[in-house]
Formats: C-alpha cells, sequence, structure tokens
C-alpha cells in the first residue's frame, strides 16, 4: 500500500481542481437556470396585467352598453 502513495497523491491533487471545476460549472448552470425562471415569472406577471387590463376595457364597454340599453 505504501508503495502506491506517491502515486495516489498527484491523482488526489488533481481531483480537487477537476471537483472545482465541475461544482463551479454546476453553480453556473443553476445561476442560468435562476435567471431564466425569474424572466418566465416576469414574462408571466406582464402577461397577467395585460389581460387584467383587457379585463377592465370589457368592464368599461359593458357598464356604457348598459347604460345605452338602459335609457
Amino acid at each position: 500500500m505504501l508503495n502506491y502513495l506517491p502515486l495516489l497523491i498527484p491523482i488526489m491533487a488533481l481531483s480537487i481542481p477537476i471537483t472545482a471545476i465541475i461544482l463551479s460549472h454546476k453553480r453556473q448552470t443553476q445561476n442560468n437556470k435562476i435567471k431564466e425562471l425569474k424572466l418566465q415569472k416576469e414574462i408571466i406577471e406582464l402577461e397577467i396585467k395585460k389581460q387584467d387590463s383587457k379585463i377592465k376595457l370589457l368592464e368599461e364597454e359593458n357598464k356604457k352598453m348598459d347604460k345605452i340599453i338602459n335609457e
């Protein structure tokens, strides 16, 4: 076992930077996913506002029509 120790140390030393690179990539991927989800949320919120505006316009139009009908 001790005969292999000099070989294991460089291998272990290489595995640390490789692990760091993998973790860094994973973190970056997660950050990108977070940004993507935030943008999707913003799009959905804007779509909701758009629909709310349409509803308000239709309600106003209905009120005007009701007024005309009731006169």
